[in-house]
């Protein structure tokens, strides 16, 4: 019977086994693809990530230099996908290019997490015996990839864990004499692995680690890319988000943004202020609403600009939840969680905003745990306001009952007029950002 490989089971990536099920191009995608990489009982060990530049299952050659091929890999695995996620927090083999050892993008890695494979090809160079030592001395796990016994790289065999062979451009002899070598020193992966007979072969040879098409070919996982101008937004949201005195920063930031600027401005002269003059800077609606009211305002129209390419209802829906979760912590006597319930409301939307996955998203935001944790439904002060709000959406009232029962009974005679005012708000606010 064929092993099979651990199914895919996040949602936030999505995988093609075939062509039939093609991405919406719309969107920027970057993908990577992996390959089981099994032990003797036949559970996944690792995985072993590869580059690929598109839904077909191989590396296009000639399409990219080694260096970047790796180095794209590197990249999509640390920041695209998150390590874990790729590999369901077991091991991760991935080709390190001499170069980029000596770049140092390996220390974004925690150790238990990488196993960094050297090809048999590299050069072997004074820097890349100390490179190695410091690696081993770091705590990371070294596999010397290719390995036909008569490569010049033996000298970095005392820093290796893993020696990869692979087994179809080797003779019955060959592999057998490196399993008598090596075995006992090394753990020994048997690559190219394409029929019974290998495998049955590699395990009578003490082999302890297989990889290949007989138990299963690289699966290609996309992932959609944020787009650029989102990635700036989000980054404001991270900065209105920041502890600390940084008032000036985010003044500097916001007056470097034209359309935020404007959108900012009509917002604070807009009837909900009522200011006698005309507020004209970003200082002076700074000085007038003050770090904790420049973050409300300033979030809200970021979040506009953000959910620019999404329909207009989704927009209106995260500022009707913002405004109902700030009135229901007014009337809870949370007067100084205001503005927090206000942003958890605004924020509760932003994985459909983004088209990223919520948990990534909140990785770039310094928010409060607090306000983290009823993003993510985990316990917390405001989970329970969260919760109340989006079954009051579904008409969930059995639900909606429970909640209020532990919050406070006596709102259920005015929750609908402070739904309905939240709604009022939200459509007041999105006439305004249209302008």
């Amino acid at each position: 019977m064929q092993i099979k490989s651990q199914p895919h089971t996040h949602d936030f990536m999505v995988s093609w086994e075939n062509e039939s099920a093609m991405p919406d191009h719309r969107f920027y995608y970057v993908y990577v693809a992996r390959q089981p990489i099994l032990d003797r009982r036949g559970r996944t060990f690792g995985y072993e990530l590869l580059y690929r530049e598109g839904l077909e299952n191989f590396f296009p050659e000639g399409s990219l230099p080694e260096e970047e091929a790796s180095r794209r890999v590197l990249v999509n695995a640390l920041f695209r996908f998150g390590i874990r996620e790729l590999t369901y927090g077991k091991k991760a083999f991935i080709n390190f290019t001499l170069e980029l050892l000596r770049s140092g993008l390996v220390r974004y890695f925690r150790p238990q997490h990488l196993v960094i494979e050297i090809l048999e090809r590299t050069k072997n160079t004074p820097d890349l015996l100390e490179i190695c030592q410091e690696l081993y001395r770091k705590g990371y796990a070294l596999a010397l990839d290719d390995f036909d016994g008569q490569s010049p790289l033996r000298e970095l065999l005392p820093y290796m864990k893993y020696i990869k062979i692979d087994f179809r451009a080797l003779s019955p002899e060959s592999r057998a004499a490196l399993a008598r070598e090596l075995g006992s020193d090394f753990y020994l992966v048997a690559e190219k692995i394409e029929t019974r007979e290998e495998y049955e072969e590699a395990r009578d040879l003490g082999f302890h680690f297989f990889q290949g098409f007989y138990f299963a070919r690289p699966k290609i996982l996309a992932s959609r890319e944020i787009p650029v101008f989102k990635q700036h937004y989000l980054r404001l949201l991270g900065l209105l988000q920041k502890e600390g005195d940084n008032l000036d920063e985010i003044i500097e930031v916001i007056q470097a943004e034209p359309s935020l600027t404007l959108k900012l401005l009509r917002y604070i002269n807009s009837a909900f202020f009522g200011f006698p003059v005309k507020v004209r800077s970003v200082r002076h609606t700074a000085v007038l609403l003050g770090k904790e009211g420049l973050r409300k305002w300033g979030s809200l129209a970021t979040l506009f600009l953000l959910a620019a390419d999404q329909p207009p209802e989704l927009i209106v829906q995260a500022v009707i939840r913002a405004k109902f979760m700030e009135s229901l912590a007014e009337k809870l006597g949370f007067f100084e969680q205001m503005e927090e319930a206000f942003l958890v409301g605004l924020f509760s939307l932003l994985e459909p905003i983004t088209d990223q996955p919520l948990f990534m998203i909140l990785k770039e935001l310094p928010l409060e745990e607090d306000l983290k944790k009823a993003l993510l439904g985990e316990p917390g002060p405001f989970t329970p306001l969260l919760s109340l709000v989006e079954n009051y959406e579904r008409g969930v009232w059995e639900r909606v009952h429970q909640i209020l029962t532990e919050l406070d009974p006596s709102l259920r005679e005015i929750l609908p007029v402070m739904y309905r005012e939240a709604v009022k708000f939200a459509h007041q606010i999105f006439a305004l950002g249209r302008k």
